[in-house]
């Protein structure tokens, strides 16, 4: 029977909970979409290197010193390539029924001057099906020193045709090419904005290779019968030290992997907010069962009256959750496969090309879904049925029956404590560093954000005073109706705006952590760099040495330092090391020696102070390592230097001499190069002078310290657009529970409307003392949410001083108009429950329906 009332209830109350069903959808696609967007993803993914090594049994490659399970990448100037003679040793093998060695470069397709993709990748072009998925969709193969084939994607873009001339940049200056073809990929695109050039083997070698006559890799493909365990075995015994081979199935997987891990982070980022969706749609859903269980008081009354039970009682307002969460759920699916493909479209909006494919629904996707929609609202709504199960049938047959004061108090003692210990929390982060800070620095803002939270019904009356005077005192008798209204029910009040509090205060906190990383780049550059022009690759690929000497001899230079990041392996950990003049990198950076010297010799290094002091080092000390292409060494600690706190990544901690790094590179590659010129980054004609210098080489820019600021911070709040566009969700959710409240409490106060439009209330004034009510219960989640998140902002600022967020800004105008946002939320979410209590007719709302 009670199975049966619960579902009458869902019917009857269509409408009233077709905003917490619309909460619950909202929560469970944003789950449901993120782990459809990214199962997609992988499967694309998988697919991809699955096609491009399926012939593939065998993969012979230089040994990697460092980072051995990691994919090839396009700089291998670190490892030995492998010498031209190696393919005819693998083809005399045993087992081996063919093989070919692979080139895999820079090389970057112009048009007009511009360079075609976001990333550009030049090949040997085979269309061999056991070694490439590439095809010819037009035209032939190159054959010629002089000829280029390109995907369709990129001919297309350029309005290129077989036949056409075009020009190519690669580490050496451009050249021109005759386009003989153009080519595609399969059935599954490659992954992101990248355009391919892909040349006759030898030009290739000449182009790409490192040292002209080797390969990059030598892929191998088994006779028939032969395993890859066999044929790699086989090879394995032929091939001189240095050299490692792995089976086919191995080479596909360390790819995958390491695209997965990337996904995994993604997923994880995701997921973070969808988190902040379901936590505020559980207000509302809280909120909307509190209210239908008010409403309903008698009618759950006289079911225990007439002998049903306590748990019977509690079972059919949780049935009707269930039956909510779950109806929302199975909408979240469908939502969240469209959910899935707007990610692919927003993360494209922001520069990141992610691979396509039809969307892959994973099981773990409807589960994750109905979990998140049944168990949390379920859980959401257990505190109304618990309340509804322990009301005594005859009290609450009582006109006058209300809840009491004891929750409160119980509710305001425990938000007091949760502050306050999340208070002491920040305090304490500010007196130690590093990643203690950090953490107590976050548990102080979530401490500070559910003691809030707890404590809005003990501060709506003062609050909405003051919020809501300018309505009382310019808006007369319905202004000061609105503000009572917000203050009637201060649990109702406070549940409405927590939900906008939460998702205002992690904007808030976002923004100002956001603008003091911004400030404090600026401040790291203006402090730390002298150099009046910067260049570097486009494509983040390291370049000749001919490039800096171009560059010295370009009018009005005066200083030229070059250098190269490079990746050592230092006491068993692999750490970024910078390759230059090190006395040279100590001017431009105003780096002082406390200790030591700044001149090194072969194996020596010149580190910070932060990072002597972390791995406990000290001048002279002696640290085992290797180098990127295998070899060993001691490597000594020649000098230390005074720390350069600083958010770019331009500053070194680690400095060795390139004269030493270049043993060991195998070819003479730098990746960076910083100018001082005569008069300045101001002068116009040194500028048009060094671009006239790199006119041969258009993959690199040259940048002045204004256009450094300006990319550090765009880099350094990149993903502050999409982070607060999924925040923005949970402010849709928190707008859905103020429409949802309003419209509830019009029903609950059908009563008291149809007694003020009987003494003269006009409809226009009743849409109004809505709309008043509306903007106060919002406006007051908003300078809750606000103040806790600048406040939490600015001790998580502070915890990160020592990572160089050392500048505090609070951005002052983005934090008002999100203070107008929160008002405009209220004048929306408004809209309807105002036009629905004005439609009531007077008669019927007196008498209560």
């Amino acid at each position: 029977m009670l199975l049966r009332i619960a579902l009458r209830n869902l019917g009857a109350n269509r409408l009233r909970l077709a905003l917490t069903v619309l909460a619950v959808t909202l929560g469970a696609s944003i789950v449901a979409g993120t782990l459809i967007f990214t199962a997609t993803i992988n499967t694309a993914v998988t697919d991809l290197f699955s096609q491009s090594g399926k012939g593939t049994d065998a993969v012979v490659r230089p040994k990697r010193a460092l980072d051995a399970d990691s994919a090839q990448s396009l700089d291998q100037s670190g490892t030995k390539p492998l010498p031209a003679s190696l393919l005819t040793t693998v083809n005399g093998v045993e087992g081996v029924a063919k093989a070919h060695g692979s080139i895999l470069g820079y090389a970057a397709v112009l048009h007009d001057g511009k360079l075609l993709g976001s990333t550009q990748v030049g090949q040997d072009w085979t269309d061999d099906p056991d070694f490439s998925i590439m095809h010819l969709t037009a035209g032939r193969a190159p054959t010629g020193a002089t000829e280029v084939v390109t995907d369709a994607g990129t001919a297309k873009k350029a309005g290129f045709h077989v036949g056409d001339r075009v020009k190519v940049a690669t580490r050496h200056p451009i050249e021109t090419f005759t386009l003989v073809g153009t080519f595609d990929f399969g059935s599954t695109p490659p992954i992101g904005d990248t355009s391919y050039a892909a040349f006759a083997p030898g030009t290739a070698q000449r182009l790409l290779s490192e040292r002209p006559g080797s390969y990059d890799e030598i892929a191998v493909h088994a006779r028939d019968g032969v395993s890859q365990q066999q044929v790699r075995d086989a090879i394995a015994k032929a091939m001189p030290s240095g050299i490692e081979v792995i089976t086919g199935r191995k080479a596909i997987d360390e790819q995958v992997n390491q695209a997965k891990d990337l996904i995994t982070v993604l997923r994880s980022f995701l997921l973070a907010f969808a988190v902040v969706a379901v936590f505020v749609g559980s207000f509302i859903i809280f909120n909307t069962f509190s209210m239908l269980v008010a409403q309903r008081t008698r009618d759950l009354a006289l079911l225990r009256a007439v002998g049903a039970s306590r748990s019977q009682v509690k079972r059919s307002v949780l049935g009707e959750a269930a039956g909510v969460g779950f109806f929302g759920a199975t909408l979240g699916i469908g939502l969240g496969c469209a959910l899935a493909v707007g990610l692919r479209l927003l993360f494209r909006l922001f520069g990141l090309h992610l691979p396509e494919a039809p969307l892959s629904v994973p099981a773990s996707a409807v589960l994750a879904s109905y979990a998140v929609g049944i168990a949390g609202t379920v859980c959401a709504s257990y505190l109304p049925a618990h309340r509804a199960a322990t009301t005594p049938p005859v009290a609450a047959m009582r006109e006058d029956f209300g809840a009491g004061d004891r929750s409160l108090r119980t509710r305001t003692a425990g938000g007091a404590a949760a502050a306050l210990l999340g208070a002491a929390m920040e305090v304490g982060g500010l007196l130690v560093d590093g990643r203690t800070a950090l953490f107590l620095a976050g548990g102080g803002a979530i401490g500070i954000m559910l003691g809030v939270t707890l404590l809005m019904p003990a501060v709506n009356r003062p609050l909405t005073t003051a919020l809501g005077w300018p309505l009382a005192r310019f808006g007369g008798v319905v202004g000061r109706l609105s503000r009572r209204n917000a203050q009637t029910n201060p649990r109702r009040t406070a549940a409405t705006a927590s939900a906008l509090m939460i998702g205002l205060a992690l904007v808030g906190l976002v923004s100002v952590i956001a603008a003091s990383t911004v400030s404090s780049v600026t401040a790291s550059l203006d402090a730390g760099v002298r150099a009046d022009y910067e260049i570097t690759s486009q494509g983040s690929m390291p370049f000749g040495r001919d490039v800096g000497d171009a560059v010295a001899r370009a009018s009005g230079v005066r200083k030229v330092v070059e250098s190269r990041t490079a990746r050592v392996r230092l006491g068993g950990e692999t750490q970024s090391v910078t390759a230059a003049d090190p006395q040279a990198l100590a001017q431009l950076y105003r780096l002082r020696t406390e200790d030591g010297s700044a001149t090194l010799g072969t194996d020596e290094l010149l580190v910070d102070r932060s990072t002597a002091k972390d791995k406990g080092w000290h001048v002279g000390s002696t640290v085992p390592g290797q180098y990127e292409d295998g070899d060993t060494a001691r490597f000594r600690i020649a000098g230390i230097y005074t720390d350069v706190k600083s958010l770019t990544a331009t500053v070194p901690k680690l400095i060795l001499s390139a004269t030493g790094y270049r043993a060991h590179q195998q070819s003479d590659l730098i990746d960076r190069i910083d100018v001082i010129t005569a008069h300045g980054a101001d002068s116009a004609q040194d500028r048009h002078s060094l671009e006239t210098a790199l006119a041969d080489w258009p993959n690199l820019r040259v940048q002045d310290r204004g256009e450094l600021k300006k990319q550090a911070a765009g880099n350094a709040t990149m993903l502050l657009p999409l982070i607060l566009i999924l925040l923005a969700l949970s402010v849709v959710i928190a707008m859905l529970g103020i429409v949802n409240t309003l419209a509830l409490s019009v029903i609950e106060r059908t009563r008291e409307i149809g007694l003020l439009r009987a003494v003269g209330m006009q409809r226009r004034q009743l849409r109004r003392m809505i709309r008043y009510e509306s903007v106060v219960i919002s406006v007051f989640g908003t300078v809750l949410g606000l103040g806790v998140g600048v406040v939490c902002g600015l001790a998580l600022q502070r915890a990160m001083a020592g990572d160089g967020v050392e500048v505090l800004t609070v951005p002052f105008g983005q934090i008002g108009a999100y203070l107008l946002g929160g008002a405009f939320v209220g004048v929306v979410a408004a809209i309807w429950p105002a036009r629905r209590a004005a439609r009531m007719e007077v008669l019927r709302a007196i008498g209560g329906r």
